[in-house]
């Protein structure tokens, strides 16, 4: 890959993120309007945290679906197509992921600010992976699950650390006690699915050195996170159970990690 390449994905990702913060910043703007916009409101939906991963996933689906047709375009017409309808999607990616991280990063409760840069850093975090990782992997379905992962990986640990809720502000203890188990136990198995998907992929797909050796470094990075942030999250809650549970999941996710490590480094 040549220079002018690596400066057209950094005036798009660059692109997509301003996007996204324009995003953020209106929905700050419009947070405590009465009444709220449409969109507003879709971000204080009591789940919008569903509705984050939703808008986060969204971009590598539509690029995996598109990819057909856009290749039959940029063929046929050339550099003078491929370029305003790249920087098209590009917009339209980030006015997706400014939705993704401004439902993963809004306040619990209605009353408090919504602060843009946290949705900022959160569609920051994602268009890096997308572009720092997704590069590697040419096949474009492939690109599109690799993509999809990250995305569900860097909303769950981003909600888990920003510590909001996406039940009312109005709820009981006990209730957001349980959303952060659930949180937690979501983070914990990744790994597993994580590992089930790779040997499927390894029977049925047939990829090459550096595409499965890419895999299988974003694999192991990202049990490594898993295999802390859902320790960390049960270790809160400090209750026998929660221990005994982050402790099985801390030395079953290190196992995976390690051996996603290990296949990296021989396939390498």
């Amino acid at each position: 890959m040549n220079a002018s390449l690596y400066f057209q994905q950094f005036l798009h990702a660059l692109g997509e993120w301003a996007v996204s913060f324009g995003v953020a910043f209106w929905m700050s703007s419009g947070w405590r309007q009465e009444p709220p916009p449409f969109v507003v409101r879709l971000v204080k939906h009591p789940q919008r945290f569903w509705l984050a991963i939703a808008f986060g996933i969204a971009p590598p689906i539509l690029g995996a679906l598109l990819w057909p047709l856009l290749l039959r375009l940029y063929q046929t017409y050339g550099l003078s197509a491929q370029m305003p309808i790249s920087y098209l999607l590009s917009a339209v990616y980030g006015v997706l992921l400014g939705l993704a991280a401004s439902c993963c990063a809004a306040p619990a409760g209605a009353e408090e600010p919504f602060r843009p840069a946290r949705a900022a850093g959160v569609s920051a975090a994602l268009i890096i992976a997308f572009y720092l990782f997704g590069s590697f992997v040419y096949t474009p379905l492939l690109h599109a699950g690799v993509e999809i992962v990250l995305a569900i990986v860097i909303l769950v640990v981003a909600r888990a650390c920003l510590g909001g809720s996406a039940a009312p502000l109005a709820a009981s203890t006990i209730a957001a006690a349980r959303g952060s188990t659930t949180v937690a136990l979501l983070i914990g198995f990744l790994p597993s699915a994580l590992l089930l998907a790779a040997i499927g992929v390894a029977t049925t797909a047939q990829l090459s050195r550096q595409e499965s050796n890419t895999l299988l470094v974003i694999c192991s990075v990202v049990s490594v996170v898993c295999c802390f942030g859902a320790s960390i999250v049960l270790f809160t809650r400090k209750t026998g159970g929660a221990i005994a549970g982050g402790i099985v999941l801390l030395l079953m996710n290190a196992f995976i990690a390690f051996f996603f490590g290990c296949c990296a480094a021989l396939n390498s």
